[in-house]
């Protein structure tokens, strides 16, 4: 049995989709409090660690997996102090706290991606941008730099004419892919991390871990919704210094 294995156990993991798990202020959406407020039936019902889907400050284009602050909470599930109530509350009770992170992209509304479109080159390079062709137009651009398709349809690439550049989005456009071969974005999600351990979280769960790491270049043309996590992305991940 790995480490990794040995230290999880036999523990008990209960996923919270916090939409809807539970509203405490009869908005219709679920929240914080709500949590806070099913604690002693989680207890009950043996749970040793409960697992909380996004609740970052988010446009919400894809359910709070498009980040624009990783630090803050979206005042629609409740407040810091909401959530420190929660972590002391849980542990009172011998329940630790896991946080879904999404660290393949965050959302263009991201303060990193908006110093990015001022043409910042430190914070280009917190992400994929390729140059496009020196005719290249917003009426027509050219061809994208690979034919990689996105998750939610269409290829993979925006164009950004200001720029004249093109962002790799593996999901929806407004959900800009990381540049994890960047020493700077590595720390600064380390950080990340760190603030959510002081906060009293335990564990994370990464979102789509599996597509940080890219090909070297950009020459491989065939990525499709069949071949989306790259035949080679153990191989890839396992080799990347960052990743040992």
């Amino acid at each position: 049995m790995n480490a990794r294995a040995q230290q999880l156990g036999n523990k008990v993991i209960y996923q919270i989709y916090i939409r809807s798990f539970c509203d405490s202020d009869g908005d219709g959406i679920g929240d914080l409090r709500g949590i806070i407020s099913k604690l002693d039936y989680l207890k009950e019902l043996g749970v040793d660690v409960v697992w909380i889907t996004p609740f970052f400050v988010s446009p919400q284009n894809d359910n709070g997996y498009d980040v624009a602050d990783y630090r803050a909470i979206d005042p629609i599930f409740g407040t810091m102090e909401d959530f420190e109530e929660l972590a002391r509350e849980a542990r009172a009770r011998g329940i630790e706290l896991m946080l879904d992170m999404v660290f393949n992209h965050t959302s263009t509304e991201h303060e990193w991606f908006k110093r990015a479109l001022t043409g910042d080159p430190e914070y280009l390079d917190y992400y994929k941008f390729v140059d496009a062709a020196k005719d290249a137009t917003e009426e027509n651009p050219g061809e994208p730099p690979t034919n990689w398709e996105s998750k939610f349809g269409g290829n993979a690439w925006a164009y950004v004419p200001s720029l004249n550049k093109w962002y790799l989005h593996l999901f929806d456009p407004t959900q800009a892919d990381l540049n994890w071969d960047n020493p700077k974005v590595r720390e600064e999600l380390s950080d990340v991390l760190h603030f959510w351990q002081a906060k009293g979280v335990s564990c994370f769960r990464f979102d789509v871990v599996n597509l940080i790491s890219k090909p070297d270049g950009w020459t491989v043309r065939t990525f499709t919704s069949t071949c989306r996590r790259w035949c080679a992305s153990a191989t890839s991940m396992a080799t990347s210094p960052w990743a040992r």
